[in-house]
C-alpha cells in the first residue's frame, strides 16, 4: 500500500507540475519510466540534451536508434517531424541529433521542449495497440487492438472497463480480427501471447493509477515477438481537471421502489374528467381495469371522476397516498415534492414532460428534483415518461387506452426503457407469456436504469431482465446492478443500445479516443458485466422471451431441423456472428433417424424431414437430437402450411420442452395459420419466432447465457 501511495502521489505531483507550466501530456519517457518499474518491458534509452550525451546513449542502448522529441505539450510527434527512426552509425546521430534540436530550439521553443529521447529501434514483430480513456459513462477504460498500419484500416479494437482480469484481457484480444497474426500468420513464430497479457495487465494497472489525472492514452505501437512484449509509443494525455473517484460507481437505490409498481394508494394530481386527456386516462385505467388500491384524483374543480369522489389538493386527501402520479406542468414538481414529503409519500411518478430537453429553466426544475429527492427522501420517476406497469398488482400509469394498448397477463419477463414507445411494444409482444414488471423511465431525475435493475433482480417474480437504453448516467452503477442480478440472483439482463456513433471530437487526442464511439465501450463493457447485448428491439425480446421460458444452453453446438430447408439455409448466413456452430451429430444419432425413416429423409444436421413430415416426425428427431451428447440447443422449423404436420405438435412439444434439459427454440412464418400455432407453442413454453434473424438471436442468447453462468 505504502509503494501505492507512493506513486499516485509522484503521478499527482508530475499532473500540477505539467499543468502549472501549460503542458497537455506526461512526457513520454516519464510514462515509461512507470511502465518499466511496473515490469513493462520498453526500449533502452533516455532523454538528452546533448550530442555527447546522445552517443553515449545510443552506444549503451545499440543501434540502430530512433530519435524523438520530448515535450509535454506536443501530442503527433510524426506528423511534426519530431521522430526519426532507423538511425545506424555515430555519425549519423550526431546529424539527425543537431538538426532535431535545432528544429526544437527554433519552432518548439514554447512547445514544452525537454530535450531528445534517444532509445534503440525494436525489431519487428506483430504491432498491437493498447489504449486507456477516460469514458464518460463509465470512466477509465482500456482499449487493445490490431496496431500499426491495421489501426486505421481496420478499426479492430475491443474495450473494457477497468479493472481488468486475465481472463478478459484473453477475451479481449480473443475478438480481434488481428488475432491470427499472434498465433503465427503464413509461417511466422507464434507470438508469446502470455508476455502479452502481461503488459496489457500492467498497462491496465498503471491506467486505474492515473484514472484521475487521465483523459486519454495510446501505446502503440506494442511490439510482440515469440520471445516477448514491448511498449515502443507512450502518449499520455492529461484531463483538464482532476477527477477523484474515477474508477468508483455509485450504488443502486432501491428504496421504496415497490411502491411504483404495487401501491396501495394512489394520488393522480392533474385528473382530468375530459375523456382522452392524459389525466382522465390515468384515472379511468386504475379505477376500471383490475387494479385493487385506493385511488385518490386530484381536481379542485370537480367533485368527482369516473365515479371515485375528487379532492382539490394532496392536503385534503384522507390519508397519505404510498404513490403520486404527476401529469400537471413539471414547473409544479418541486413544490408537490415538499408537500408529498410532509405528508410521508415517499415515491412520485412524473408523466409530465416539458424538462431538460427544453433547456433553460426547465433544465434547472429537473436538477431542483433531483437534489430534493435526496434531501427529501422522495423517490422519482420520470419525467417525461409513461410509467410502470406490474403485472400481479394491474397497476399501470399509462396515457394510452386499454382499447389501444394491451396489458398483457403476469409473466416472468420485466422490461425497463428510455422510451415509452418501445415499453408499449414490448407489453404487446408479451400477449401470450405475460410481463411481471415494466418501466418507462424517461428523464431520470432519479430512478436510473442501475435502481431498476437491482430491484428487479431481488422481484420472485423476474426471471429476465430487459433493458432498452440510449446512454447512462452512471455506467459503473449500472454495470455493478447487472452484476447483482448475474452472479447473486442468476437473472440474466439482455440490452439493446441505441446511439452507436463514434465520438469524432476526440479523434484528435489519440486513437484510443477516435475508436471510442459510444457503442464500442459500450459493447465491451456490457460483455465484460455478462449482460447480453442485441442489435434490435425485436431480437431484445426474442432474446428475453427465450431466455424466460428455456434453459441455457451447455454450448454454442445447433442442431436443425426443418419440414421446409430454406429458413434453415438463411439462419446458417447468420450462425458466425451470432457465436452458434452448427454440430456434427453422432453416428448412433445418424443411424437412429436413417434407421427410423424412409430414404429420401435428410437425416444429417440440418435435418430435413421434407413436407411429409408429421408431428409424430417432429417429436422422434427432437428426442433423438435431446439425446445426442454433441448438441447443446434444437432449432426446429416449421411449415405449418403443410398438411401432414397435424396439431398435436403442440402437445408433443410441450412434453418434450418440459422434460428437456437443453433449450428448443423454434422458427415459423407465414399467416393467421401459422401465427395461431406458433401462439399456441409459446403457450406451452416453447418459443416460436416470425423471422429468422429473431430466431438466431434467441439462440444465441441462450448460448450466451450458458457461457456467463459457467464464467466463461
Amino acid at each position: 500500500m505504502a509503494k501505492r501511495d507512493s506513486n499516485n502521489q509522484e503521478v499527482a505531483a508530475a499532473y500540477r507540475s505539467i499543468k502549472a507550466r501549460g503542458g497537455i501530456a506526461f512526457p513520454e519517457a516519464m510514462v515509461k519510466a512507470w511502465l518499466e518499474r511496473r515490469g513493462v518491458a520498453v526500449p533502452a534509452g533516455c532523454v538528452v540534451r546533448t550530442r555527447q550525451e546522445a552517443s553515449k546513449t545510443a552506444a549503451e542502448a545499440g543501434y540502430p536508434v530512433v530519435l524523438k522529441v520530448s515535450s509535454d505539450r506536443m501530442l503527433h510527434k510524426t506528423e511534426a517531424g519530431a521522430v526519426k527512426l532507423g538511425i545506424s552509425s555515430p555519425g549519423e546521430l550526431r546529424r539527425e541529433f543537431g538538426e532535431m534540436r535545432a528544429r526544437a530550439n527554433d519552432s518548439m521553443r514554447h512547445d514544452g521542449f525537454e530535450g531528445v529521447l534517444v532509445e534503440q529501434q525494436v525489431p519487428s514483430g506483430v504491432e498491437i495497440i493498447v489504449g486507456l480513456q477516460n469514458d464518460p459513462h463509465f470512466g477509465p477504460v482500456l482499449m487493445v487492438g490490431t496496431g500499426g498500419i491495421y489501426t486505421d484500416l481496420l478499426a479492430d479494437v475491443a474495450f473494457r472497463m477497468l479493472p481488468v482480469t486475465r481472463a478478459q484481457v484473453k477475451d479481449m484480444l480473443a475478438g480481434l480480427q488481428g488475432r491470427a497474426l499472434l498465433e503465427g500468420f503464413r509461417g511466422s513464430p507464434p507470438c508469446d501471447v502470455k508476455a502479452l497479457e502481461d503488459c496489457i495487465l500492467k498497462i491496465a494497472k498503471l491506467g486505474a493509477d492515473i484514472a484521475p489525472y487521465l483523459e486519454g492514452a495510446d501505446f502503440n505501437p506494442v511490439i510482440v515477438t515469440a520471445s516477448g512484449a514491448v511498449v515502443v509509443d507512450a502518449k499520455v494525455v492529461l484531463s483538464d481537471e482532476v477527477r477523484p473517484g474515477a474508477i468508483k460507481s455509485g450504488r443502486p437505490r432501491t428504496e421504496h421502489l415497490d411502491s411504483f409498481f404495487n401501491p396501495r394508494s394512489v394520488a393522480v394530481i392533474g385528473a382530468s374528467a375530459s375523456a382522452g386527456k392524459i389525466g382522465n386516462v390515468i384515472v379511468d385505467s386504475l379505477v376500471n381495469y383490475q387494479f385493487k388500491g385506493r385511488i385518490y384524483p386530484i381536481n379542485p374543480n370537480r367533485s368527482d371522476i369516473i365515479g371515485v369522489r375528487c379532492y382539490p389538493s394532496l392536503a385534503s386527501l384522507p390519508e397519505a397516498p404510498e404513490l403520486a402520479v404527476m401529469v400537471v406542468d413539471l414547473a409544479e414538481g418541486p413544490r408537490l415534492m415538499r408537500e408529498l414529503a410532509a405528508l410521508g409519500t415517499h415515491a412520485m411518478l412524473v408523466v409530465s414532460g416539458g424538462g431538460k430537453e427544453l433547456g433553460g429553466r426547465r433544465e434547472d426544475i429537473e436538477r431542483e428534483m433531483t437534489a430534493l429527492s435526496r434531501e427529501l427522501d422522495v423517490r422519482v420517476v420520470g419525467p417525461n415518461c409513461i410509467g410502470a406497469f406490474d403485472g400481479v398488482s394491474r397497476f399501470d400509469s399509462f396515457f394510452h387506452s386499454h382499447e389501444r394498448l394491451l396489458r398483457p397477463p403476469a409473466g416472468p419477463m420485466s422490461f425497463i426503457t428510455q422510451s415509452g414507445t418501445w415499453g408499449c411494444s414490448f407489453l404487446e409482444a408479451a400477449e401470450i407469456t405475460g410481463v411481471r414488471k415494466m418501466v418507462s423511465y424517461g428523464n431520470r431525475v432519479d430512478v436510473d436504469e442501475a435502481d431498476m435493475v437491482e430491484c428487479l433482480a431481488a422481484d420472485e417474480g423476474t426471471r429476465v431482465t430487459g433493458s432498452y437504453i440510449e446512454g447512462l448516467g452512471d455506467g459503473r452503477k449500472f454495470v455493478a446492478a447487472a452484476r447483482t442480478s448475474i452472479a447473486r440472483h442468476g437473472k440474466p439482463v439482455v440490452v439493446f443500445k441505441t446511439g452507436r456513433n463514434a465520438r469524432s471530437a476526440t479523434a484528435a487526442v489519440s486513437h484510443t479516443g477516435a475508436y471510442g464511439g459510444a457503442y464500442q465501450v459500450y459493447r465491451g463493457v456490457l460483455r465484460q458485466a455478462g449482460i447480453i447485448t442485441t442489435d434490435s428491439f425485436h431480437e431484445l425480446f426474442a432474446a428475453c422471451l427465450a431466455l424466460s421460458l428455456q434453459p441455457p444452453a451447455g454450448g454454442p453446438h445447433a442442431a436443425m431441423l426443418s419440414n421446409g430447408a430454406g429458413p434453415m439455409v438463411n439462419a446458417l448466413d447468420l450462425f458466425p456472428a451470432s457465436g452458434l456452430e452448427l454440430v456434427k451429430l453422432t453416428r448412433a444419432s445418424v443411424r437412429a433417424m436413417r434407421d427410423h425413416f424412409s430414404f429420401f429423409y435428410l437425416v444429417e444436421n440440418p435435418v430435413d424431414v421434407t413436407g411429409s413430415a408429421s408431428a409424430e416426425d417432429y417429436e422422434f428427431v427432437i428426442r433423438t437430437l435431446l439425446g445426442d451428447p454433441r448438441v447443446d440447443i434444437i432449432m426446429p422449423f416449421f411449415v405449418f402450411q403443410d398438411t401432414p404436420l397435424d396439431e398435436s405438435i403442440v402437445e408433443r412439444m410441450g412434453a418434450l420442452s418440459r422434460a428437456a434439459e437443453k433449450p428448443i427454440v423454434g422458427c415459423a412464418a407465414g399467416g393467421p395459420y401459422t401465427r395461431k400455432m406458433s401462439r399456441a407453442l409459446e403457450e406451452v413454453g416453447v418459443p416460436v419466432f416470425p423471422d429468422v434473424a429473431q430466431w438466431v438471436a434467441a439462440a444465441s442468447a441462450l448460448v450466451d447465457w450458458g457461457r456467463i453462468r459457467k464464467g466463461k
